[in-house]
């Protein structure tokens, strides 16, 4: 490795990093502020439907070593994933346009639901749509996420997916 190489590169990140940190400091702290709530339910979807393809592959990795003939471990369903890509059981194409259009749905119903929350408020009624749609959305990934779980035979989440399920009717 080459150290006066990474040290190089350090230094001219920091130089970047440090030029206009004033300015790039209040835009940052304007974002964050007006932006918090949101970025936090978009962080949230992002990371829901993200554990969602993953459990996805975890469900198809296991139906692939049990069609082997093995009752694996979560390690090893884990661990067989790559082969299941590898095999085209799992398509990187399929799960990228399934992640980005979940989190592009998601993001347009609650935009709608802030809209008739907005109209709410200018009714002087009572919010209501977005703890509903997100309220939903979280819920309906949560359940996702517990039903692939099971799929890949773990089935300690049974319990759970029925109890979302009666929650969520």
């Amino acid at each position: 490795m080459n150290f006066d190489a990474l040290k190089f590169a350090a230094f001219n990140a920091a130089q970047t990093l440090w030029h206009g940190i004033s300015y790039k400091s209040i835009a940052a702290a304007i974002l964050a502020i007006l932006l918090h709530k949101h970025a936090v339910l978009f962080i949230a979807f992002s990371a829901l439907v993200f554990i969602d393809c993953f459990t996805r592959w975890m469900s198809l990795s296991y139906k692939r070593l049990q069609g082997m003939g093995q009752t694996p471990s979560v390690t090893q369903i884990i661990g067989g994933i790559e082969a299941a890509r590898t095999e085209g059981l799992i398509s990187s194409e399929v799960m990228k346009h399934r992640f980005v259009g979940k989190v592009i749905v998601y993001i347009l119903c609650v935009l709608a639901a802030v809209l008739v929350d907005l109209a709410m408020i200018t009714l002087h009624q009572p919010v209501w749509a977005v703890p509903l749609v997100a309220g939903y959305l979280v819920i309906t990934e949560l359940l996702s996420i517990c039903e692939n779980l099971n799929d890949a035979g773990i089935e300690a989440v049974q319990g759970l997916v029925n109890i979302i399920k009666k929650r969520r009717g």
